[in-house]
């Protein structure tokens, strides 16, 4: 067996770390903040998506858009909420998603082939950066479009 060089036995005898070891733990310190500052934010984003894709599946079968909408506002607001800091520094709990029924588009299209649900809205949501007590807005869109025709599963048995 050769014996190994004398710079890599001192180096490495001491405990020291290079300065790529030293750079790999700099970069995945910094992916961890940001998945923590993030990853709420778009799992929550992902939900609210998936709430809308469920009330435009239910629009197939209900023809009352107005229901619908209302329906759908309210299960936004009361999915999430978070801390957000009022005028006078005071943190208090607002619906991490608040909507007008003004602020939806919802377009039935019944007379395309097979008939379209169009449904868009924006949002803003309040993100907070941990460890820095600062606080910025982000504005979230939701732009999904679904076909409305009904499934044909072939004759009942």
């Amino acid at each position: 067996m050769l014996p190994s060089p004398p710079w890599c036995r001192s180096r490495l005898a001491r405990g020291a770390i290079s300065w790529v070891t030293f750079l790999l733990l700099l970069l995945l310190a910094g992916a961890g903040y940001l998945a923590w500052m993030w990853g709420p934010v778009f799992l929550v984003h992902f939900e609210v998506k998936q709430v809308v894709r469920d009330y435009m599946h239910q629009a197939v079968k209900e023809p009352n858009d107005q229901q619908l909408v209302q329906a759908m506002i309210h299960k936004l607001q009361v999915l999430d909420d978070i801390e957000v800091p009022d005028d006078s520094g005071v943190l208090t709990a607002v619906a991490t998603v608040q909507l007008d029924p003004e602020d939806v588009t919802w377009q039935r299209d019944a007379a395309a082939t097979p008939p379209m649900l169009h449904v868009a809205f924006d949002y803003t949501r309040w993100v907070r950066f941990p460890l820095m007590a600062r606080w910025t807005a982000k504005t979230l869109s939701v732009d999904l479009t679904e076909d409305l025709a009904r499934p044909d599963w072939g004759p009942l048995r």
